[in-house]
């Protein structure tokens, strides 16, 4: 598949991606949730990277990471073990369906040994 029709349909997958988990988490944690839908659309772009190379791998996973965590509604800040554990699925969710979308084998192992999560 052509490079930039790649990253255009990741752009917009990552987008529709995390508006579904926000509505899924609302439908599912009521108040907790609704937070997580306000978030929801979040476009990365990784049109200047070179997906070939360790280092383009690893700032694109830190930009889905950053992603993910804006999706989410960012990590809570000592709310709640609940609300910490949705924050935590949601995040974990998105960025396991964004790996996988953009499909380098290398991100998906980098993505695999978790060292560059910081969820908090």
């Amino acid at each position: 598949m052509h490079a930039h029709t790649r990253n255009n349909r990741m752009l917009v997958t990552l987008a529709t991606m995390a508006a579904t988990l926000g509505l899924a988490s609302a439908a599912q944690a009521g108040e907790a949730g609704t937070m997580a839908a306000r978030h929801g659309n979040v476009a990365v772009d990784y049109s200047d990277l070179d997906l070939n190379s360790a280092a383009g791998n690893k700032v694109l996973y830190a930009r889905l990471s950053a992603a993910a965590e804006r999706a989410c509604g960012n990590a809570p800040k000592v709310q709640g073990l609940q609300r910490q554990l949705q924050y935590r699925a949601c995040y974990d969710s998105a960025l396991d369906k964004a790996v996988d979308k953009v499909g380098s084998r290398e991100l998906q192992a980098l993505h695999a040994t978790g060292s560059s999560r910081h969820v908090g």
